[in-house]
């Protein structure tokens, strides 16, 4: 009975991710609620890390690539390139053992997806704002 219950939770933690993740980033406890409890230890696994360093891989390998006229959605090239070691700095982060904190990750997670954030529609030192509070948001210095 337990272990359907937890199954149940983690499966509408992954159904209601962006609201969870919403409502990690605004300071919601995970303590609080099952739900908020599923989602942060979906973010912080090693899985979804490890899922969240390629993320930021893809992203710098896509601004040193040439544009492609099919990409709907592109990123900006010379805000990437110019943060490259602060994207580096945070994959190195998500790969160490280090436990991390879930509303990081999941400030990581909306800005990697997010195609009108800062990584898509911003300048060199906006990108690199908002890396740093992903950074202090993952190690707890927020």
């Amino acid at each position: 009975m337990i272990l359907q219950s937890t199954r149940r939770t983690r499966t509408l933690a992954r159904l209601r991710a962006v609201k969870l993740n919403d409502e990690l980033l605004a300071g919601g406890d995970p303590d609080g609620s099952r739900l908020l409890v599923a989602r942060a230890l979906q973010l912080t696994s090693r899985r979804s890390r490890a899922a969240l360093a390629e993320g930021l891989q893809r992203l710098l390998r896509r601004a040193q690539m040439p544009a492609s006229p099919l990409s709907v959605v592109r990123v900006q090239r010379d805000a990437v390139c110019a943060n490259a070691s602060a994207l580096a700095e945070l994959g190195s982060l998500l790969d160490s053992p280090a436990p991390l904190y879930a509303q990081g990750v999941a400030a990581l997670e909306r800005l990697l997806g997010d195609g009108t954030g800062p990584a898509y529609r911003g300048d060199a030192q906006t990108l690199a704002g908002a890396l740093e509070e992903c950074r202090q948001r993952m190690t707890g210095l927020w």
